[in-house]
């Protein structure tokens, strides 16, 4: 697999920019959302099946694309975008993707293991990703990195592709990202050399789709719950970067406007 070198601005030495929004009212709106989906206490979630648990995950993430919660998130920090892109020319994921992690169960059902972008998608390594903390996210459960790692060649990289024990085709784990093939990261990278990602209230992390990433254990006491999505240059979008969302069942990078 042929490496590509995402064309943006760095933020740091791991292409890592943390950006302010010009309101909350956004988070307010996607915590509402949540909210009302998920109102019981989290006790009463640990025991739940975890296909009927990823039923209410789809439920709320498919409100929170309904009212456009992606396109709104990127108003408010749309100049940092420009800035990180170096261009106003962009594309975004026409679905966004909610992640909510339980605590204590520790299993691939409660977070995406480490990897890059162009694991599943050739050229998604020009594409940049947006991760925006929303509920519950703290130092014992915020992603995790591997500083530098967008630097590393695709072809360093061993991995092993797996069969999930959890996660069937186009069922409801697959429309919230997960893999049904996930791959594992068997060398080239060290994994134990892992950062946490710090992102405060009412701030996303703009990064490279290179960079190796993976949500952590959820060692916290409640529910975790962030967003992230994908965005592009226009002059970076290929039919290699993937052409449609099995969620939205749009193109997977569609017009922002």
């Amino acid at each position: 697999m042929k490496h590509e070198q995402s064309n943006v601005k760095l933020g740091d030495k791991s292409s890592i920019q943390i950006v302010t929004h010009s309101s909350k009212k956004t988070l307010s709106k996607i915590r509402k959302i949540i909210n009302e989906v998920f109102f019981e206490r989290t006790e009463n979630y640990l025991n739940m099946h975890v296909d009927a648990y990823r039923e209410l995950m789809v439920q709320a993430q498919n409100t929170i694309n309904k009212e456009k919660m992606g396109y709104l998130l990127v108003k408010e920090i749309e100049s940092d975008i420009v800035k990180y892109l170096r261009t106003d020319n962009f594309l975004i994921q026409s679905s966004v993707y909610l992640r909510a992690s339980r605590p204590i169960i520790k299993s691939e059902t409660e977070n995406i293991g480490w990897h890059r972008e162009t694991f599943y998608g050739e050229e998604m390594g020009k594409s940049i990703n947006c991760w925006t903390p929303v509920q519950g996210v703290t130092e014992d459960n915020t992603l995790r990195y591997i500083p530098e790692s967008h630097l590393i060649p695709d072809e360093k990289i061993s991995v092993s592709k797996e069969v999930s024990v959890s996660t069937k085709r186009f069922s409801a784990g697959h429309k919230l990202g997960f893999q049904y093939a996930p791959k594992k990261i068997i060398s080239g990278v060290d994994l134990s050399n892992a950062s946490k990602l710090k992102v405060g209230d009412g701030k996303s992390a703009l990064f490279s789709g290179n960079l190796i990433h993976g949500a952590a254990v959820n060692e916290a006491k409640t529910i975790r719950f962030s967003i992230d999505f994908r965005l592009i240059r226009k002059t970076d979008y290929s039919l290699g970067n993937k052409s449609n969302h099995i969620t939205s069942s749009k193109p997977y990078f569609v017009e922002y406007c």
